[in-house]
């Protein structure tokens, strides 16, 4: 698989996995909303805001039931407790009171709400829920939006009213129904619902409007109260930004009955009035925990008050995250090795699910990190896969471009190292080695072309098996000639020594391969090889559609000069050579190996005579060479 399909491949599939990240988080399935909102309710642990002050909830709790009986109580006995509220700013009436009792009761009820700056409910879709009246739509609507085009908001044609001298008295009418997510939990809050053509606004709505004398303006996507504007979603919903349930201010409604109760207490406040008690309270679950149904409500107001609300991430915001998220994994992809990536990934999942909190604490901004927590490792996982593919071909390419070349053993010692490679092209120093056979012709003359091909094939075996055995390359085969590369493409700091060694194998292993041949046969051959040690340049070289990883450059030269001067070299004791080495080879290994000046040589290329050195092979024994051999 080539680069550029991999490369392709994975911007194709960081674009389908973009495009589908997009698609889910902007309106997500039920199930994936439940464990997004799974994952960030915890965020509501970090609060750390109390609820404003003046935000109350009096309720009827298993005390105030133990002092004055079983509830529902009689409406006188409720009335005078809410008069106690006349000096409240607002006061919600989270009871509905949809059924007529005593007459007396009901009227001093009615007398004592109209007397308070007060907001009672109604409740769709009740068990009795009915269609209104003419009179009930013309109370309804005095309590209705006036401004509401376009609001796409929940609806029902069935509504559960007070009883009518009740439902005349209050300042203001509200709905008091809640909207539950798909597990059941109240995380967001209705500003306002349809009730047959009507738009009549929530508890909590209703008695910001009652007590800050503003309006509310809605919009297929926008909310204003006063000069407030509203997060709301596309039903009309704003995300309440919970307190914990110990912070509320409460009392008893025993306490408004109480001699020594004083109505200043509750002057400016914004007051709701609802039933705790566990045996009748319609406990609601939350992100925080079991909470009466009137704190939904209250939460409201208290956001409103305190500027507390939450502001979604949605809309092009998801865009942004989308973008950033996408650089963070760009970022990790380019650390080259695993375990850099791994520590990454982990730390921008981590920082992720803590930026989510700090936008949260400090901004009031929700960002659902379940979206962005699932894209960062969904795009580890391709990017993970996208490098293995890559590796793996790179791998493939240069098990092809060495595997005929180099030991099996350097093989992965060059797959490992593949990082660092530089195989384009590189100056360095190099070490080659050039072998020839002599008096070859003769023997291509002579010999069956079937029997020269299976001899040569026979011979060359055994030479580059001596050549890769001292970490060697073969770089060519010329002919009858090899040509071998050393320090390249791995680093040899013995590049010099272990070419020598190679030279001095490959000799004594000719002599080993002669000896399967009569001592007058034909088969029998002979070889010179030439060593020169200098700088280079190394890399795969040719056109775009062929090319060799080869070495250029005078050492080339050098060594290919330096083996035909083999025919009739001779040391100064007129031995014949069958190894030359140049003078920098023989700084190299002069310490360490047997080798005898020849003298200064015109070699063909050359303009001056150069220094040569013969190297002693016959006094290095097999059982020695094998010994110092890299890659046995």
């Amino acid at each position: 698989m080539s680069s550029w399909r991999t490369g392709v491949g994975l911007a194709v599939t960081v674009l389908l996995v973009s495009t589908v990240w997009l698609l889910i988080a902007w309106r997500p399935p039920a199930m994936v909303a439940a464990l997004s909102n799974a994952v960030s309710d915890n965020f509501y642990q970090w609060q750390r805001r109390d609820p404003p002050g003046n935000v109350v909830f009096v309720e009827v709790d298993n005390a105030s039931v133990r002092a004055l009986g079983r509830w529902p109580w009689p409406r006188d006995v409720i009335a005078e407790g809410l008069a106690q509220l006349h000096l409240a700013t607002a006061v919600g009436v989270d009871i509905l009171f949809s059924e007529p009792t005593t007459a007396a009761h009901d009227h001093i009820l009615a007398e004592t709400l109209a007397q308070l700056p007060s907001v009672g409910g109604a409740f769709l879709n009740g068990p009795l829920a009915t269609e209104m009246s003419t009179e009930e739509y013309d109370i309804l609507l005095d309590s209705s939006l006036l401004q509401s085009a376009g609001a796409r908001l929940l609806s029902s044609e069935l509504i559960e009213l007070p009883v009518s001298p009740i439902m005349e008295s209050y300042t203001l009418l509200a709905t008091l129904n809640t909207r539950e997510d798909s597990d059941q939990l109240i995380r967001r809050y209705p500003l306002a619902f349809h009730v047959s053509d009507l738009v009549v606004p929530n508890l909590g709505v209703q008695m910001w409007r009652l007590g800050a004398l503003e309006d509310l303006q809605l919009s297929a996507s926008t909310a204003l109260l006063g000069d407030r504007a509203l997060p709301i979603d596309a039903r009309g919903t704003v995300r309440l930004n919970y307190y914990a349930p110990e912070r509320y201010q409460r009392l008893n409604f025993l306490d408004l009955l109480s001699p020594d109760w004083e109505p200043e207490r509750l002057r400016g406040h914004y007051v709701i009035v609802g039933v705790s008690e566990a045996g009748v309270s319609d406990l609601r679950a939350t992100p925080v925990g079991q909470f009466p149904g009137p704190l939904m409500h209250l939460t409201l107001v208290a956001n409103v008050l305190d500027d507390n609300l939450l502001f979604d991430v949605t809309g092009g915001w998801l865009l942004l995250v989308l973008l950033m998220a996408l650089a963070c994994w760009a970022g990790v992809m380019c650390l080259s090795a695993m375990r850099y990536r791994l520590v990454s990934y982990g730390l921008l999942l981590v920082g992720t699910y803590g930026a989510g909190i700090l936008l949260y604490t400090e901004f009031n901004i929700w960002l659902a990190v379940f979206y962005p927590l699932v894209l960062l490792l969904v795009m580890a996982v391709v990017g993970e896969l996208w490098r293995f593919l890559q590796q793996r071909a790179e791998t493939a390419a240069l098990r092809q471009a060495f595997g005929n070349y180099v030991a099996p053993a350097l093989v992965e010692e060059i797959i490992g190292k593949r990082a660092t490679l530089q195989l384009g092209g590189k100056h360095q120093p190099l070490t080659l080695l050039f072998t020839d056979l002599r008096n070859f012709t003769p023997l291509t003359e002579r010999l069956a072309t079937e029997d020269l091909v299976a001899h040569l094939n026979a011979y060359f075996g055994v030479m580059i098996a001596e050549l890769q055995r001292y970490r060697g390359t073969l770089d060519k085969l010329m002919g009858d000639a090899v040509m071998g590369l050393f320090n390249a493409p791995l680093e040899d700091p013995e590049h010099a020594y272990h070419a020598c060694l190679a030279a001095a194998a490959m000799q004594h292993a000719l002599v080993h391969f002669n000896r399967q041949f009569p001592p007058d046969d034909l088969h029998r051959l002979t070889m010179g090889i030439g060593i020169s040690t200098g700088d280079g340049v190394v890399g795969n070289i040719g056109g775009p559609r062929r090319f060799n990883y080869t070495a250029i450059g005078d050492v080339v030269n050098t060594a290919a000069r330096l083996e035909s001067a083999t025919k009739d070299a001779q040391t100064e004791h007129g031995q014949p050579v069958d190894i030359l080495l140049c003078a920098a080879t023989y700084a190299e290994v002069k310490e360490r190996l047997p080798c005898h000046f020849v003298g200064e040589l015109a070699l063909k290329g050359k303009a001056n005579p150069m220094p040569c050195w013969a190297l002693g092979w016959r006094q290095l024994s097999v059982a020695w060479l094998r010994e110092q051999a890299v890659n046995r």
